[in-house]
């Protein structure tokens, strides 16, 4: 039993010895006989300045999903979704030359999303979405993905509003 506790003892002095002698704490105090030779080659104990953290750069933080950088927005006061059912996608941007919305949604399982441009007017443009589901007791695997339904119109968006509408 005595020399367990010896064994024990010694082995915690032996780490106690080597994690000082890595950590510096147990260093002669500077003046003392192996200063001259250890400040040549250990620099000398001080304050730690951090490191300067660089900007980050265009590519950091982007998105990698949502709203594509160079898409832009539609306002909620130019989309009309009123006649759309509830669950239905409607979050729409537009390319920078105004010709194709894209209408963003959230697909999985069994669940399928389609969109198609209808009637373009001088004032208004018809989006019908379509949402398709499996029918009631099917399985379906279980994952959801962020899609992005590219819808081409005949002429720039401009100001007209945009019908989003079943169908």
């Amino acid at each position: 039993m005595r020399t367990t506790k010896l064994l024990g003892t010694g082995l915690l002095l032996l780490t106690v010895t080597a994690c000082a002698a890595n950590s510096g704490a147990g260093a002669p105090a500077a003046g003392g006989p192996a200063s001259a030779t250890s400040s040549a080659s250990a620099p000398a104990p001080g304050p730690v300045t951090p490191t300067p953290v660089s900007p980050p750069t265009q590519t950091a933080g982007r998105p990698t999903q949502g709203i594509a950088p160079g898409d832009d927005v539609i306002a909620e006061t130019q989309v009309d979704a009123r006649q759309l059912p509830e669950g239905y996608p409607r979050s729409l941007t537009r390319s920078l030359d105004g010709k194709t919305l894209i209408l963003q949604a959230e697909e999985g399982g069994c669940r399928r999303i389609s969109a198609r441009v209808g009637d373009q007017t001088a004032q208004q443009v018809v989006v019908l979405v379509a949402v398709l589901s499996a029918p009631k007791g099917q399985m379906c695997p279980d994952y959801i993905r962020e899609i992005k339904i590219p819808l081409v119109l005949t002429a720039p968006l401009g100001s007209r509003t945009v019908v989003l509408r079943q169908g």
